[in-house]
This record gives structure tokens, C-alpha cells and sequence, in this order.
């Protein structure tokens, strides 16, 4: 009877144990986080990257558009450029271009979100595990 108790006890604590060490990717992923405007943040060892700022603006909770004004280097060359974005619970955004002339929309780029909170978001490559971008919310 002591041996089934302190096996209910040791079972009882590594539920609890995994249970608190596990995060769920919800935590880290909220995609009413992402209306507003969001900087690119650079390494430290990047010198002189620009400005490249998104700023999100929702027509529905997975669509709406992108206002991305850029400011890059080396001729400082100031432009906004404005975009469409569809983005939904599996932490994937698609972000392309309104209709060109030819009636199509265009591909801008494909990522996915592995982290979306109030203050940072950051996206990887769809296709493999590599970061490609890290932002600040400013707005």
C-alpha cells in the first residue's frame, strides 16, 4: 500500500513538474498584438541598417493592410510602400502587394510569427528555423 502511494505522489509531482515547465505557443502569439506600428531592431553589430517600420492596420481579425516606410542606407532613400497582410491562429503572415497593373497581386513575403506580443514580434523563414526579423512596437 506505501509502495502505490509514493508511486501516486512521485506521478502527481512530474505531472505538475511538466505541466509548469511547458509554455504553450498561445502565450507567445496573440494576433490582436499585432495593430500598430513595429520597428525592425538590427544587431548590435549592424551599423547604419535604416529605418524599416510596419505599421499594421486590420480590416478583420486575419486581414488588412501595411503602411512599410522605409528608410535605407547608404543613400538614406525615403519611401512607403503600401501592402496587404493575411494572417491567422497557425502564427503564418502573407504579406503581398495591392493589384499591379496587370490585375494580380504580388508576393512581398512569407513568414512565420514565433512571437507576437505587445512589445516584440518576431518572424522566421517559413521553410526552415532561421530568424529573419525581430521588431519593437512603437506605436
Amino acid at each position: 500500500m506505501k509502495t502505490l502511494k509514493i508511486w501516486e505522489i512521485t506521478f502527481a509531482i512530474l505531472v505538475a513538474f511538466a505541466l509548469a515547465s511547458c509554455s504553450s505557443d498561445e502565450e507567445d502569439y496573440h494576433v490582436d498584438h499585432l495593430t500598430g506600428t513595429w520597428e525592425r531592431v538590427y544587431n548590435e553589430s549592424t551599423l547604419d541598417a535604416g529605418t524599416e517600420r510596419y505599421t499594421f492596420s486590420p480590416e478583420s481579425s486575419s486581414t488588412g493592410h501595411i503602411a512599410l516606410y522605409v528608410n535605407s542606407w547608404p543613400d538614406f532613400k525615403q519611401e512607403t510602400i503600401d501592402l496587404n497582410y493575411v494572417v491567422g491562429n497557425t502564427q503564418h503572415i502573407i504579406i503581398f502587394t495591392g493589384k499591379e497593373h496587370d490585375g494580380k497581386s504580388k508576393l512581398y513575403g512569407e513568414y512565420d510569427i514565433h512571437k507576437l506580443s505587445s512589445s516584440e514580434m518576431i518572424w522566421y523563414r517559413t521553410d526552415s528555423n532561421e530568424e529573419v526579423a525581430r521588431f519593437k512596437k512603437i506605436k
